[in-house]
């Protein structure tokens, strides 16, 4: 089994992560996993934990827009999205730069892009100093963990760190694909493409 801590004390799962520690915390959605993206063997690990084909890429949550510019490329609507939605329940499918290993997401052009409205996540991830690989907190297939306890009882054994947390509604993120001249919803969650684009137009 993992340990369990609270928000306050994220310092403690960052240090792990930055060491190539898999970790689990409540997004804005559901319960996640989540390790560095640029440790291989971190990655491995979240593939063997989740159970989740390899040539499945993971998504990456950033700390802030700066860590996004990083690896995207952004263009003034992409920006325009991102601060307004983000942190919050949405996905950004955003095109890769080239510098970004193929390994990352298995030689794919684009990234999906999320930022968490979670309590001490935004500065673990930022403290961190690179995106971390998320996904939801299951096995590939099975229904996803809705808190800590679940967590550690499913998926415990495999884990290093769990921060106790509350998710908020349970619904899967929207994600929008931002690489096309038309935006593009993927996966309709609980921000809708209207929303999108009328705030595009204030």
């Amino acid at each position: 089994m993992s340990k369990i801590i609270n928000p306050q004390e994220w310092r403690e799962a960052s240090e792990l992560v930055k060491k190539g520690g898999l970790i689990a915390f409540a997004t804005d959605t559901v319960y996640g996993l989540a390790c560095r993206y640029d440790n291989q063997d971190a990655q491995n690990r979240l593939i063997h934990c989740k159970g989740r084909p390899e040539e499945k890429p993971f998504p990456l949550v950033v700390g802030s827009l700066e860590q996004c510019e990083k690896i995207c490329v952004l263009d003034e609507r992409s920006r325009k999205i991102f601060n307004k939605w983000l942190p919050g329940a949405i996905t950004l499918i955003l095109p890769k730069k080239a510098e970004v290993p193929d390994h990352i997401n298995n030689g794919k052009d684009t990234l999906a892009i999320r930022m968490i409205d979670g309590e001490g996540i935004t500065e673990l991830i930022s403290d961190v100093g690179v995106p971390l690989f998320l996904t939801s907190a299951n096995l590939s297939g099975d229904s996803v963990c809705m808190n800590a306890e679940e967590v550690n009882d499913r998926l415990g054994d495999k884990l290093d760190i769990i921060i106790d947390g509350k998710h908020r509604d349970g619904l899967a993120s929207t994600i929008l694909d931002c690489t096309k001249s038309e935006l593009i919803v993927l996966r309709q969650g609980p921000i809708t493409l209207e929303d999108i684009k009328l705030s595009l137009e204030e």
